[in-house]
């Protein structure tokens, strides 16, 4: 499991990418178009040119709420302080499993406030994305059936995300999430050591954190074996 903390929580964002210079996500309502850029300003046209220069697992980007709504993505190549940033920040998250999850109090889009210690005897899910994360937009249909497959029992969906309402409501207006939403998360995502996105926690109904994944090849099968045991 890659873990590790949030470097620049709210403005900027880093995670590894495995995509070409220029890729379109979404459906026929939802497709935006994200630009590569390299450390000079370039537009980058195929990544795997780059990696080939670069080595293999050393490319990141980093971009803000701004770059978000530009379509841009900058490319930054990883250096010796982002792994040992990253070491520090694996072992705090793998530290976090089973013990008492951090807790919060966020607003939903319609103003109501979220307290996970009030969410006490539910099992919960939490969710960490951002509007413009392509493996976050890609995990999403599997995220929905969990919402489908729990409907009416004690489990509770939380997205969380630094974007704003609005821009998660434009988001949402091109494609369904139906974890309710929480905006305006990223204190909560450097409480939660979250470096990679996304990253999807299990909390149990007496608020211990039980499972913690960041990357899934069946993020449905995998947190809804870590739900049922709980």
């Amino acid at each position: 499991m890659n873990t590790g903390k949030l470097l620049m929580c709210a403005t900027a964002c880093f995670l590894f990418v495995n995509m070409k210079g220029q890729t379109s996500f979404g459906g026929d309502t939802s497709k935006k178009t994200i630009q590569f850029l390299l450390p000079d300003g370039k537009v980058l046209k195929n990544l795997d040119s780059l990696e080939n220069a670069w080595g293999k697992g050393q490319i990141l980007f980093r971009h803000n709420e701004e770059d978000d709504k530009n379509g841009v993505m900058h490319l930054v190549k990883k250096s010796s302080d982002y792994t040992d940033k990253e070491t520090k920040s694996k072992k705090a998250l793998a530290e976090m499993l089973n013990n008492p999850a951090p807790e919060f109090e966020l607003k939903d889009l319609e103003g109501k406030t979220w307290s996970l210690k009030e969410l006490r005897g539910r099992t919960v899910v939490l969710n960490f994305w951002f509007t413009s994360c392509a493996p976050c937009i890609k995990e999403i249909p599997e995220l929905n059936k969990l919402v489908d497959e729990y409907k009416n029992k004690d489990v509770v969906f939380l997205g969380l995300t630094y974007n704003t309402s609005q821009h998660v409501e434009a988001f949402l207006k091109k494609r369904a999430f139906n974890y309710t939403q929480l905006p305006n998360a990223g204190e909560i995502s450097t409480k939660y050591n979250i470096f990679y996105f996304p990253t999807s926690f299990v909390i149990d109904k007496n608020g211990i954190i039980k499972g913690i994944m960041d990357k899934s090849d069946n993020i449905y099968h995998d947190l809804k074996t870590i739900i049922d045991l709980n």
